[in-house]
C-alpha cells in the first residue's frame, strides 16, 4: 500500500461547489509565534439540514435560541499529524450562513468540547474571515486571547514536557487505530521531545484554510488511521 501522504491525500481530491463553497467560508486561524504546528489537511462537511456530526459527538442544528435561522453549516475537521502532548490532532470549527450567505454564527472545539466563538458579543473577523486563535501547543479554540489565561498553567507544562500521550486514541477511531503499543508511545515522546517550546502568547502565524487544504470527511476518515500507522512505522525504525 502506499505511504498515506498528505499530498496524495489532497492531490486526490476534486474540485466541487461544496468544496469552493467551505474554501470561501473558511476561518483564519492564528497559532503562537513559536508554535512548532500548523495543520496539515481539513476534512469538510456541508450540512443543508439538522443531523448528527459525523467526526465530532455533537448534532447539527441550523436554528438554535438567540440567533438568526441558518439555510446551512460547514462543518471543518482539522488535521494535524501533531499536538505538542501525542501523536495527531484533530479539532473542529463550524460556520453557520444564512440564506444571503452571511456568517450567523461560529462555534469551535475545545478540549473535547465546543464553545460559541463571539467576545463581548461578537463573532471575531479579519480582511472578512472569521479570525480564531488556536491555543500554543494543544490547537483547543478561542475568540480572543484571554480565553487561554485560565489554562496557561496546564498549557505551559505540556509545551515543556511533549508527548506525554504517546499515540492518541479518541473514541472516534478505538476501532480503527491499532498501533498503540508501549514501545509506539515510548517513541512518539522520544520524537516530540525536539520540540518542546515555551509559548509566547503573541498569536502571529497565520493559516488560512484554502481549498488546496480541504478533503470531503470520509476521505480524510479513511486516511487517518493509515496516516497514524505510518507514523508509528516510521518512529519504530528510527528508533529500533
Amino acid at each position: 500500500m502506499p505511504e498515506p501522504t498528505v499530498e496524495s491525500l489532497l492531490s486526490a481530491e476534486p474540485s466541487s461547489d461544496d468544496r469552493a463553497l467551505a474554501a470561501q467560508t473558511a476561518p483564519l486561524l492564528l497559532f503562537d509565534a513559536r508554535e512548532p504546528f500548523l495543520p496539515s489537511a481539513v476534512g469538510y462537511t456541508v450540512f443543508r439540514a439538522d443531523s448528527p456530526s459525523p467526526s465530532f459527538p455533537r448534532p447539527i442544528s441550523l436554528t438554535a435560541p438567540g440567533r438568526p435561522a441558518a439555510a446551512l453549516a460547514i462543518e471543518y475537521a482539522i488535521w494535524w499529524d501533531w499536538d505538542i502532548g501525542h501523536l495527531y490532532e484533530l479539532e473542529h470549527a463550524w460556520v453557520y450562513l444564512d440564506d444571503a450567505g452571511q456568517v450567523v454564527e461560529a462555534e469551535a472545539s475545545w478540549h473535547g468540547g465546543y464553545h460559541v466563538m463571539r467576545t463581548d458579543g461578537d463573532i471575531p473577523f479579519r480582511d472578512g474571515r472569521i479570525c480564531l486563535l488556536s491555543e500554543p501547543g494543544k490547537h483547543a479554540f478561542a475568540p480572543c486571547k484571554r480565553w487561554f489565561e485560565t489554562r496557561r498553567a496546564e498549557t505551559l507544562e505540556a509545551c515543556a514536557h511533549p508527548g506525554q500521550g504517546g499515540v492518541w486514541i479518541t473514541p472516534l477511531f478505538e476501532a480503527h487505530i491499532h498501533d498503540k503499543t508501549p514501545a509506539a508511545d515510548s517513541a512518539v515522546q522520544a520524537y516530540l521531545a525536539r520540540s518542546a517550546f515555551a509559548p509566547a502568547y503573541e498569536f502571529t502565524q497565520p493559516f488560512q484554510i484554502a481549498e488546496q487544504h480541504l478533503v470531503a470527511w470520509p476521505r480524510l476518515f479513511e486516511w487517518i488511521p493509515r496516516r497514524v500507522a505510518g507514523w508509528v512505522r516510521r518512529l519504530s525504525e528510527q528508533t529500533g
